[in-house]
């Protein structure tokens, strides 16, 4: 007796589909769609068959939590130690883990970038500011991390209110208040409050004026990494068009001469045309007269037969 087939996983379809480009997400969801229900697992076609599309910016945060698993894994740990600085306004501790923050996300921009160099697709800034609010959320909500490392994000995550780890906003203002993150299950925990003090304020925290600074120093950066990125693509585009312009003439030139050769050649053909028309008319006139010659021959025989008849 033959062992009952089996169908998909719905985990392992999940890991595998969120692991693919969004261009490929669709029919591929669709191929184990069908290989469920060829085994009449009703329960996992439709499990699979509820699983979103990822954005752009969530796929590629995807990639890079299964390439850069623990890089990935340690934002959660950088974010808690961010948050106890800033919680016991430790400056020093805080100048620290912000120098590390920048670098970390810096580096993972960078990997992500190249991971989809990889995969043929090229990572514009919308993409990459995704990417960088999906860090960001990470830092800032150890759910959110978790989500993240888990590399089965829908959407890119947002930071929620609270500690945002210096990531690019969307919008003007670091003091919005944002939602909890999307992509990822469940509510963002409320923010503990940094602990009061009795006493005068301590000397050694951070310096707002300096944050503040320090916020627009890696805003600028990142403005100037963005605009070298737009005149590095538009220069490659303007180079691609120029080549396109030689391929396109040179195009044209052939195709002009290949136009240029059929009609020489069609012109030969109807000249050929015309001097057979001729010939062929020619061919019958001769037919015709060769036919009365034959005609008038039958006659004078059958004249000059009947004249020798006489005779006899």
């Amino acid at each position: 007796m033959s062992e009952e087939a089996e169908g998909p996983d719905v985990e392992d379809a999940a890991d595998e589909l969120y692991g693919l480009h969004p261009d490929r997400f669709v029919p591929r969801r669709t191929e184990l769609v069908k290989a469920a229900r060829a085994v009449k697992d009703k329960e996992a076609a439709t499990a699979i068959g509820a699983l979103r599309k990822p954005s752009l910016g969530a796929w590629l945060a995807n990639v890079l939590a299964r390439e850069s698993p623990d890089e990935v894994g340690a934002l959660e740990e950088l974010g808690g130690q961010l948050r106890t600085a800033q919680e016991t306004l430790s400056g020093d501790a805080l100048r620290t883990l912000t120098s590390q923050r920048r670098e970390l996300v810096g580096a993972l921009v960078a990997r992500a970038r190249k991971l989809a160099r990889e995969d043929g697709e090229k990572v514009g800034d919308s993409v990459a500011r995704d990417l960088e609010q999906t860090i960001a959320a990470a830092l800032a909500d150890p759910e959110a991390a978790r989500a993240f490392a888990a590399g089965r994000l829908t959407t890119a995550l947002e930071p929620g209110v609270g500690f945002t780890g210096g990531s690019t906003a969307r919008g003007a203002g670091g003091t919005t208040r944002r939602p909890p993150p999307r992509g990822s299950s469940g509510s963002s925990a409320a923010r503990p409050a940094p602990r009061r003090r009795d006493g005068p304020e301590p000397d050694d925290g951070p310096d707002p004026a300096e944050v503040e600074r320090e916020r627009a120093r890696e805003a600028a950066q990142r403005a100037v990494e963005r605009a070298r990125e737009a005149r590095d693509d538009t220069a490659r585009a303007a180079e691609w068009a120029r080549h396109r312009v030689e391929q396109a003439g040179s195009d044209h030139d052939e195709a002009a001469a290949a136009a240029q050769s059929l009609r020489e050649r069609l012109a030969r053909a109807e000249a050929d045309e015309s001097a057979a028309r001729e010939a062929l008319d020619a061919a019958r006139e001769a037919a015709d007269e060769a036919d009365t010659a034959a005609d008038e021959a039958r006659r004078a025989l059958d004249q000059a037969e009947a004249e020798r008849a006489d005779l006899e």
